[in-house]
């Protein structure tokens, strides 16, 4: 199965409004934390059953910058459990989240990560890709030497998404998902409490 990483925090509701329509199952990256009905910065795990930059292609309004594809034979629950042991540390007696979904982050910090995180990662991911700078291609990550990642540039269009697997991500009942109404802030009766915002940071 591949997973769109996508980061909302950086490229925008407009694009996460397209994807959700495109994808009709995911998980936000924020699943039953404190700040899980923060949606429109929240980092979103979509599975793919087709491709995605088509709809950069067809609208110059689409933004998909630094994203991650996970190729992985677990659940979505499982890989979102995973990352969040991985991206939730505690810093000065105040947790922050370290923003690995953004493809900058986790390449650069990945040779930092403790051995065991490493083979943790590669146990829960076959590879990963990232854009490359040639248009049609992508960097395929691996475990290499010496605590690094190596990557194999391949044409997007080799790798075939198949279908999702049924039964893993209720689309419409998915907890973490957007109100119905994304354009406007529920108002009067409805409001409710702000949710705790985190602090980000890039390592």
């Amino acid at each position: 199965m591949h997973l769109l990483c996508y980061d909302t925090a950086l490229n925008g509701e407009y694009t996460l409004i397209r994807l959700l329509q495109r994808y009709p199952r995911y998980r936000s990256l924020f699943y039953q934390t404190d700040d899980e009905r923060i949606w429109d910065a929240a980092p979103y795990l979509f599975e793919m059953d087709k491709e995605v930059y088509s709809l950069r292609e067809k609208n110059a309004l689409v933004r998909l910058n630094h994203c991650i594809f996970f190729e992985t034979q677990e659940s979505t629950e499982a890989v979102v459990a995973f990352l969040q042991s991985l991206f939730y540390k505690e810093q000065e007696a105040r947790p922050v989240y370290v923003r690995i979904w953004d493809a900058r982050v986790l390449l650069s910090g990945f040779g930092g990560w403790s051995r065991k995180e490493q083979l943790a990662f590669f146990d829960c991911f076959d590879c990963f890709y990232t854009e490359h700078e040639d248009r049609g291609y992508l960097n395929r990550w691996l475990p290499g030497r010496n605590n690094e990642l190596r990557s194999e540039r391949i044409p997007a269009s080799a790798i075939s998404y198949g279908t999702a697997e049924t039964g893993q991500l209720p689309a419409a009942a998915a907890p973490g998902n957007i109100p119905e109404d994304t354009t406007r802030p529920e108002t009067g009766a409805q409001q409710e409490e702000a949710p705790k915002r985190r602090r980000f940071f890039i390592e």
